[in-house]
């Protein structure tokens, strides 16, 4: 089984690079489900459900989300329609139970899990990995194989810590958050890992973001309007190789594509 995980999802430029690639992707790289996080897809913070059946439309199977997941007040009121959301468990408005998915494939079985890390990130009310640890209590009665986190966390040893502990039955962790693709992709015990697979957005930007923005906000200590970048974009993703027999991860490859 090869699963293709997609990087945050940025506003239009994000959506369109997506819309543009996935096809000639699948082919390629022969994948059997796709993954995206669209937490960044409505405008830089949130999802719409216009946009969500856009990308479920475009071929994406699974839309996993972040610390932006209620940016849009419209998610709580449809999110019962959203069945291919998946929300972290433990976002402080923890109001739905879409935060994980028993996913069937062949003779797999696994658990897509959306979790958000702690440090830097204040939408979050527990660890992740009470988080996680709550969550696999109550999927355990699934007989799952394993289960694929994404750990949507700001920092680089969050994740990794997360993927050492867990490794033994989190045989899939990919990190999102940051938007800066890393390059750490591994088998760790056992465990196909990245700190971050980077995001899908406006290339000429600060990390999706308006560059001229983000510099009167942050140097000149302007108060500005929440600006997306336009233009070419990056692509950034993930492939992940599951050895159906063995039910076990076999490698774990970067894709990368520069405008």
């Amino acid at each position: 089984m090869r699963i293709l995980f997609i990087g945050d999802i940025v506003g239009k430029s994000g959506r369109d690079i997506v819309s543009s690639l996935l096809y000639s992707l699948k082919q390629q790289y022969k994948i059997d489900l796709t993954i995206a996080n669209g937490e960044n897809s409505a405008h830089g913070k949130g999802i719409t459900r216009k946009i969500y059946k856009q990308l479920i439309n475009e071929g994406i199977d699974y839309i996993t989300m972040g610390n932006h997941t209620y940016s849009k007040n419209e998610v709580a009121e449809y999110i019962s329609q959203m069945d291919r959301l998946v929300v972290p468990y433990n976002h402080i408005k923890r109001n739905c139970p879409n935060y994980y998915k028993i996913i069937e494939f062949n003779n797999l079985r696994f658990c897509l899990v959306n979790i958000l890390g702690t440090v830097l990130m204040g939408e979050s009310d527990m660890s992740p990995y009470e988080a996680f640890e709550i969550v696999k209590k109550e999927t355990e009665k699934y007989d799952v194989d394993f289960y694929f986190v994404d750990l949507h966390a700001e920092t680089t040893a969050e994740k990794r810590i997360f993927a050492e502990y867990f490794h033994d039955c989190a045989k899939v962790v990919v990190g999102t958050h940051t938007h800066v693709q890393t390059a750490d992709e591994d088998i760790i015990k056992g465990c196909a890992f990245i700190t971050d697979v980077g995001m899908c957005g406006a290339y000429d930007s600060v990390i999706g973001r308006d560059v001229s923005e983000t510099i009167k906000t942050n140097i000149e200590k302007q108060k500005t309007v929440y600006t997306i970048a336009e233009g070419p974009a990056i692509f950034c993703g993930v492939v992940i190789e599951i050895d159906e027999e063995k039910k076990i991860p076999v490698s774990i490859e970067r894709i990368q594509i520069r405008p």
